[in-house]
């Protein structure tokens, strides 16, 4: 599992990368179970960055990891409605 020290930094690292190529910044971040969330409203883009560790056992369980970030979605589906637009 991603600790939030981890998501936080996945997500300064990705908001400095968007900077420094002049392109938007996401209008909605999530923070996942096991990865970070940037969603995009112009384009309807989103990007996905996995930040669990495939060598480390707690993390080896990509399956449960999955199912998990699936879950949180499927929870916030009402705050995503303009996404589905």
């Amino acid at each position: 599992m991603a600790t939030l020290e981890q998501k936080i930094q996945a997500e300064h690292q990705m908001r400095e990368l968007l900077r420094s190529q002049d392109m938007p910044q996401p209008d909605v971040v999530e923070y996942g179970y096991t990865c970070v969330r940037f969603f995009f409203k112009e384009s309807k883009a989103c990007v996905v960055i996995d930040i669990d560790d495939p060598n480390h056992p707690e993390d080896a369980k990509f399956d449960e990891d999955v199912e998990a970030d699936l879950a949180d979605l499927d929870d916030e589906e009402e705050e995503l409605e303009w996404w589905l637009r």
